[in-house]
This record gives structure tokens, C-alpha cells and sequence, in this order.
């Protein structure tokens, strides 16, 4: 019997299957969770590990509780439901455009993903989920070829501290923007100066900028 495409509930005993698809559930978490951590984006590898585990149990926790009934998806069926709360949680909206539709979907996808373990699939959970990291990488690799690459810059920031609270402003940019900051230095005049890298290639990966220009601690912002 084939365990890519074959259901696995007629391959193995329960209390070999169960086991086995939970693992499958956490494999294809991780290979998502990873590639998404890679890329500094939220949802990483414990999110997908635990949306696709989720998913997973709650569809054999609907099979083993309707045995005998007709309908053995209304428990599963909530999870459509659900999982639309977490993806609408990871869609914000900026002066620039609306981020985190990526992240939206991959939730989605890696809830049917875990659906799939639980009815049976794990190979094809498995297959499914490589062929997307696989389509993933493709598509960004002609996003970098015909759309244009990054072209990474910095800009300099001379900000009043003022006790710690706009180092804690300018962190929580960064951290909504995934922008990484160099280490702060303390400069003879009190200010403190901060270089961040940067694309600016593309106007959404520049938007965070505009939160800057709104401090009225930022002093200076020195462009190259």
C-alpha cells in the first residue's frame, strides 16, 4: 500500500495511526513554521506547528466522538470558523497598504493541512505542504527577477531618549516592519543616534519612515 496517497487508517491500527498522523500534523507545521521564520515573518514555526497539531486533533477528536453517527464533521466544521478569528487577527492595515494577507492565508492553509492528517492523509498533508514551500520559493524567485530586487540602504536617526520611551516607540516600528536597527549610541549633546537598514527599492518596505517623520523625539533623520 502506497502511504503517500493511501488513508492511513486503513494501513496501520488506530493506536499507530493516531500517533503517526499527529507527527505528520508537526512535520508540515514545521516545514512552513521554518521557512516563514527564515523570511522574519510572523507566524512562524510554533504557530504552524500548533495551527496544523490544532487542526489535526480536532478532526480525529470529531471521528472517535461521532463513531456511529452519520455526521462525524461538526466538530471539524467549526474549524473553518475558527481559524477565520486567527487569520483575521494577522491582517492590519497601514498608510501604505494592507499587510499580513500572506500570513492570513498560510493560516488557513495549514489548518486544512492539519484537517487532512486527521481524516487520514498524512502523506498527502506531507506531499502538498513541500510543494508549497517548493511553489513559495519559485514565486519569489520571480518576484526578485521580474519585479525588481531590494536595494538596501540606511538612514540615520538622532532622537531625545527621554528616559527609555522613545527607544520603546521607535522598537515597536521596527518590530512591525521586521527592520532591523544597529546598536543605539549616546552622543556628546544627549541625543542618541540609531542607523537602520533598509529597501528602498519598494515604497512598502520604506513606509515605516513616515512613523518616524511622526515622533516629535526623532531630532534628525539623515538619509544616504
Amino acid at each position: 500500500m502506497n502511504p503517500i496517497t493511501q488513508n492511513w487508517y486503513a494501513m496501520m491500527p488506530s493506536i499507530a495511526a493516531y500517533p503517526a498522523l499527529v507527527l505528520a500534523a508537526i512535520v508540515c507545521g514545521a516545514i512552513i513554521g521554518v521557512e516563514r521564520e527564515k523570511k522574519i515573518k510572523p507566524a512562524g514555526l510554533r504557530t504552524m506547528i500548533l495551527i496544523a497539531l490544532g487542526s489535526a486533533l480536532f478532526t480525529i477528536l470529531s471521528n472517535l466522538m461521532a463513531e456511529g453517527e452519520p455526521d462525524r464533521s461538526r466538530i471539524a466544521a467549526q474549524i473553518v470558523s475558527g481559524i477565520g478569528f486567527l487569520g483575521a487577527g494577522a491582517i492590519m492595515h497601514d498608510t501604505v497598504r494592507i499587510r499580513g494577507l500572506t500570513t492570513a492565508a498560510m493560516i488557513w492553509f495549514m489548518a486544512a493541512i492539519g484537517m487532512l492528517c486527521g481524516t487520514g492523509y498524512g502523506g498527502v498533508a506531507v506531499l502538498l505542504t513541500g510543494g508549497l514551500t517548493l511553489l513559495l520559493h519559485i514565486i519569489t524567485r520571480i518576484e526578485m527577477r521580474y519585479l525588481g530586487p531590494c536595494f538596501h540602504t540606511k538612514v540615520t536617526l538622532l532622537f531625545d531618549d527621554q528616559g527609555g520611551k522613545t527607544a520603546v516607540k521607535i522598537d515597536s516600528i521596527l518590530e512591525d516592519y521586521q527592520v532591523m536597527g544597529s546598536p543605539r549610541k549616546l552622543l556628546e549633546d544627549g541625543l542618541i543616534e540609531m542607523t537602520v537598514h533598509y529597501c528602498n527599492a519598494h515604497k512598502h518596505h520604506k513606509a515605516f519612515l513616515l512613523k518616524f517623520a511622526d515622533l516629535p523625539e526623532i531630532r534628525q533623520i539623515i538619509r544616504y
